[in-house]
């Protein structure tokens, strides 16, 4: 995938407590032409007000770049999502900060700084690492775990307010729902 359109779909599973005492979840599905992944966003649910989170069906659609791809610099002042490839643990935010600073219509940039771990980092300053695994262990796409962050950013949400992310599931578009969504969701009970 070198550049790609990506749509994520966010809709609140659990809502968490007011006290804080439960993980507010969030699912998504992120759609693009290598087909549907599915994840769970959990956030930490009192750091924002019920009116501040994502309703039912949020939406954002963005165009991701993966710049490891040949072909990967021709869309880059158009992207999005940036994503730098694998960089030293040491020189990962510097390389972040300066991408973003030299494309300003870029929102999230992202790179892999350890083995299984990619950091995030927002043009807000904010920057998170992010550890998900797909089925049976595998790695996820980083370009996939940078469109949940730019969706939950889209949504009003910052990323200091995720506690983790579970990407689970490539299938093809129209496949449905995978089983990462509960069999009852507290709307419906």
């Amino acid at each position: 995938m070198t550049a790609a359109l990506h749509t994520v779909r966010l809709a609140p599973v659990r809502p968490g407590a007011r006290d804080g005492s439960a993980t507010a979840l969030f699912e998504a599905r992120v759609t693009s032409t290598a087909g549907v992944r599915h994840g769970l966003l959990a956030a930490d649910p009192a750091a924002t007000t019920a009116a501040e989170r994502p309703g039912p069906g949020f939406v954002d659609e963005h165009l991701v770049l993966d710049l490891t791809e040949p072909g990967g610099l021709r869309w880059r002042r158009h992207a999005d999502v940036l994503h730098l490839g694998p960089v030293p643990a040491a020189d990962a935010h510097a390389r972040l900060a300066g991408l973003l600073s030299a494309h300003p219509g870029c929102a999230v940039a992202t790179a892999e700084h350890r083995p299984g771990a990619v950091l995030v980092l927002a043009r807000t300053g904010e920057r998170l690492v992010l550890r998900a695994s797909g089925p049976g262990g595998g790695p996820v796409p980083p370009p996939a775990l940078g469109s949940l962050a730019h969706a939950w950013l889209a949504a009003g949400r910052t990323l200091d307010e995720l506690d983790r992310v579970s990407a689970a599931g490539c299938r093809t578009p129209g496949s449905g729902w995978n089983r990462l969504t509960p069999p009852v969701r507290p709307d419906r009970e």
